[in-house]
């Protein structure tokens, strides 16, 4: 064999080689992550959507999951006969996810390109729930998590998340599944309402102690109480 075949064979891998990649590149999944403050800036635009529609709020509380760990609750709603916590998708959330309605654990695409897992935040919250249903039998709690516009689910859409976009559609449409506002959920809002913001301001400095503890700081004097209640009457 002589040099310029063995330049030419050279040659065709290197271009065979560099195909293949740009391939691989283009079938990659696609990731999009939000940056911390877009990140935010969503969950605030989500509470200002929220407010104007006119529904009664509970914003930004803290609830301890089945590990002991404060978990936040973004928005804690009030519809005709239930009550609906929104939670907010992981802050690294970069593509597709599988999400199952029963599945114990979500597996997602990171922004990264690892894969991540956390719990299905029904699972996280069922201690919750079952305290609810001991105390307030007749009101429904109900779990909705909100997902960046562009998240692919590949397991499909679990009625327990939505995409941002979607969230005001899906929140319209979970009180049209209610119907008629039941006088239980009436009589029980104001209660559970106050005692889940205290019991969030409790888990949410209790958070910080820990979190303040774990890096050598004394715990907060004082801390903004969470769970800012906007009283309105339902749409």
């Amino acid at each position: 064999m002589g040099v310029s075949q063995m330049v030419t064979i050279g040659t065709v891998a290197l271009v065979i080689i560099v195909l293949m990649l740009v391939v691989m590149w283009a079938l990659r999944p696609k990731t999009r992550t939000l940056s911390r403050r877009r990140y935010n800036a969503e969950a605030y635009r989500r509470k200002l959507a929220l407010d104007d529609a006119g529904y009664s709020v509970v914003h930004g509380i803290y609830i301890r999951d089945k590990q002991g760990k404060a978990l936040r609750v973004d928005h804690l709603i009030r519809l005709p006969a239930s009550v609906l916590m929104v939670m907010s998708a992981p802050a690294d959330m970069g593509g597709r996810i599988s999400a199952q309605t029963k599945a114990g654990q979500w597996r997602y695409l990171a922004a990264s390109g690892r894969v991540g897992f956390f719990v299905n935040p029904v699972v996280q919250v069922q201690p919750l729930i079952h305290i609810m249903k001991a105390r307030f039998p007749m009101v429904r709690l109900r779990v909705l998590v909100v997902f960046p516009d562009g998240t692919e689910f590949t397991s499909g859409v679990p009625n327990t998340a939505c995409l941002a976009s979607d969230f005001l559609a899906t929140l319209k449409s979970m009180a049209r599944e209610d119907g008629t506002e039941s006088e239980a959920m009436a009589a029980a809002w104001e209660p559970l309402s106050k005692a889940l913001a205290r019991s969030g301001a409790n888990a949410s400095n209790a958070g910080r102690d820990e979190e303040g503890g774990a890096k050598g700081l004394p715990p907060a004097k004082a801390a903004k109480r969470p769970g800012k209640v906007a009283r309105r009457s339902l749409p």
